[in-house]
């Protein structure tokens, strides 16, 4: 009798390993299988993503006007599409040239553009931002290690939580302004529809495209209207509807007698962003180029690729 007792014993904790061993393995199949899914459907999604990059390429190249608008065919939103079953794809291009570039704050030399400075500065009293984060964003870009008196440089970001230095490099996403100590989240969101990150040399904003708020910041280099308001005070409907048609304000009528001005403006576009998101199944993929348009000819010069 106790033979079969101590059978019977052996025979549970068998049954019991062998149950804890097979639900191992079925767990591990069953990451491993959902890991060659994620990853099939993040490759898939990438290479849908660079579809769209060259269908966005092919557009731009066909848009031969002398001004970029908001009416132009580039600009026009597109619908949702099914690639195939169960696959959506949807993009919208963004004109960044109609945006101020924060790399132009300094020149290739790591001087400061006092004419870019100014602008700035304006862009951040027209969003309730105080001007003196024009310096911290200078010293963040230039290559030196000199601090200007409303800036800062390592010993300032080393005596933060969690301790860093200063990038001193051109900023290659409007997100690393986070990284400037005190610098909000809500001040992040009133900034950012108004601010890009481009090569140091693009200067000329798109008047065309331009938020209000740039088009009056553009007047801080002139000498005798430097507080000018009037396009930021617009609602996006009012100056949407003025730009129905046509550019709006024109170059020659903005700059009209401000000979400053001409190298900080143009009507036409060079970059932009594109912004696609595929849906596979229940996840999405976003992919985020910037492209440059120089003559007939468009390039991705970067990408960045994120997922839910």
């Amino acid at each position: 009798m106790k033979q079969r007792g101590v059978i019977l014993i052996s025979a549970l904790v068998i049954t019991a390993m062998a149950a804890v061993v097979a639900a191992a393995l079925f767990y591990d199949t069953g990451l491993i299988a959902r890991r060659a899914v994620g990853n099939f459907s993040m490759e898939q999604a990438l290479q849908i993503g660079q579809g769209a990059e060259a269908l966005a390429a092919q557009v731009l190249r066909e848009d031969t006007n002398q001004t970029d608008t908001p009416q132009d065919s580039w600009a026009q939103t597109v619908d949702p599409v099914e690639v195939q079953e169960g696959v959506v794809l949807e993009a919208r291009l963004i004109d960044q040239s109609g945006r101020f570039n924060l790399n132009s704050l300094v020149d290739a030399e790591g001087e400061r553009i006092e004419g870019a400075m100014k602008v700035f500065a304006r862009i951040l009293e027209l969003v309730e931002i105080e001007p003196r984060w024009a310096e911290m964003v200078a010293d963040w870009i230039d290559p030196d290690t000199l601090p200007a008196p409303d800036g800062g440089e390592d010993g300032y970001y080393l005596s933060q939580t969690p301790p860093h230095r200063a990038a001193n490099l051109p900023i290659t996403s409007i997100t690393e302004l986070m990284q400037l100590p005190g610098f909000t989240q809500e001040m992040y969101r009133r900034l950012a529809p108004h601010v890009t990150a481009l090569p140091a040399n693009v200067r000329a904003v798109n008047v065309c495209t331009a938020s209000g708020v740039v088009l009056d910041a553009l007047f801080a280099l002139t000498e005798s209207d430097q507080k000018h308001v009037e396009y930021s005070t617009l609602k996006d409907e009012e100056l949407a509807e003025r730009r129905t048609g046509e550019c709006y304000p024109g170059r020659s009528t903005l700059t009209s007698g401000q000979q400053a001005m001409q190298p900080f403006t143009a009507e036409r576009s060079s970059w932009f962003r594109l912004e696609t998101w595929v849906t596979v199944g229940t996840a999405q993929f976003a992919l985020y180029s910037l492209m440059q348009r120089d003559g007939g000819r468009v390039q991705t010069v970067a990408r960045s690729l994120g997922y839910e």
